[in-house]
């Protein structure tokens, strides 16, 4: 798990999947609201890093100088676009890419995978660095 301290170092270091491909620099980090575990980072990704993806950190490796996630770089080249003008991250959108990268998000009730209780999701916040 990576923790809050690790997290500072993050910033603007290069990503990379399980496979050794490069997928672009960390760009910004979200936690988890009730934990304030860090959780999600965005990758700027394209040309000159003009696209911007969110990546799980669940098991994600940090070595100091870069970030391998769990996740294969097409993957992320799929994963849903989400607006980020409005700070944290919007419920939808937050559900969106959860279920993109097959983890779970709320509880399925009676065991049906397509409804969620979104009463016991996580809650994905922006973490902005005090310098």
């Amino acid at each position: 798990m990576i923790g809050q301290r690790e997290a500072l170092r993050m910033f603007g270091c290069e990503v990379f999947d399980p496979d050794g491909h490069r997928i672009g620099i960390v760009g910004q980090l979200f936690i988890e609201d009730e934990t304030e575990q860090p959780a999600w980072v965005t990758v700027q990704t394209g040309l000159f890093g003009t696209n911007e993806s969110f990546v799980p950190l669940e098991g994600a490796a940090f070595d100091g100088d870069t970030l391998t996630v769990a996740v294969g770089k097409d993957a992320v080249r799929l994963a849903p676009r989400v607006c980020l003008d409005q700070g944290d991250l919007p419920p939808a959108q937050e559900r969106a890419l959860y279920l993109h990268y097959g983890m779970s998000y709320g509880v399925a009730p009676d065991g049906s995978a397509e409804e969620y209780v979104e009463a016991v999701r996580l809650r994905l916040r922006r973490w902005v660095a005090a310098t």
